[in-house]
């Protein structure tokens, strides 16, 4: 793709920091990431592709520390890439959702995540309302991030099925007796315990609402 690390005359550092509230330096920041995580199927060649694979992402440093780095990889691509790739910009879409910046395109910034998500789940289907959406806070696109970490099956709800995939991938050696009773106490906890439910993105969020992980859920880069 090329040697430099400069921005190419094709990224529209306007419309991009308009729809991300991000600023041209952390633009340019986030490109000369972007160019070092492009590489061949050697791990070699900075700037190879014009895009990122699975490939590329997990051969970022401590991805391979991550007991579900491969379920956050696959979440990132069906969230935010297309076709297994994610472009520049799908790049920037998603490390956005992790800066604590305002979204110059929202016209509900001030609205708080759960009356977004609420009013949004009244007209939408489950698996639409897992959408994002212009009008989503920051804090909206990261409970819908970690949402879809979840949701294994992608249907937009969260069954006990889902909440076992996940522990045996976290925990490793968890038999099915023991992973069906941990993931029952969970659903149990976002739907009181209603006999055989599934968690929607407005329950999950109507827990999540008291627990203050806006400011761990960011990035460093973008600060």
């Amino acid at each position: 793709m090329g040697t430099t690390t400069s921005l190419p005359s094709t990224v529209d550092v306007n419309e991009i920091s308009s729809n991300t509230g991000l600023s041209k330096k952390q633009i340019c920041s986030l490109w000369t990431r972007f160019y070092e995580l492009d590489r061949d199927a050697r791990g070699e060649s900075k700037g190879y592709k014009g895009y990122l694979d699975a490939d590329d992402l997990d051969r970022v440093r401590k991805f391979d520390e991550n007991p579900i780095a491969s379920r956050l990889i696959k979440v990132i691509f069906n969230d935010f890439g297309s076709d297994g790739k994610l472009t520049f910009n799908q790049f920037v879409d998603f490390m956005s959702t992790f800066a604590q910046r305002k979204r110059t395109g929202s016209h509900h910034e001030q609205r708080s995540s759960i009356q977004t998500i609420t009013t949004t789940a009244a007209i939408k289907t489950d698996l639409e309302s897992i959408k994002y959406s212009p009008d989503d806070t920051e804090r909206a696109r990261k409970i819908k991030f970690i949402f879809s970490m979840y949701d294994v099956d992608r249907n937009g709800r969260l069954s006990k099925e889902d909440i076992q995939e996940i522990l045996k991938m976290m925990v490793g050696k968890i038999n099915d007796d023991e992973a069906s009773i941990i993931a029952e106490k969970v659903i149990g906890e976002f739907t009181e315990d209603q006999p055989n439910s599934i968690v929607t993105l407005e329950n999950f969020e109507k827990i999540l609402h008291t627990l203050d992980f806006n400011e761990k859920m960011s990035l460093k880069l973008l600060k």
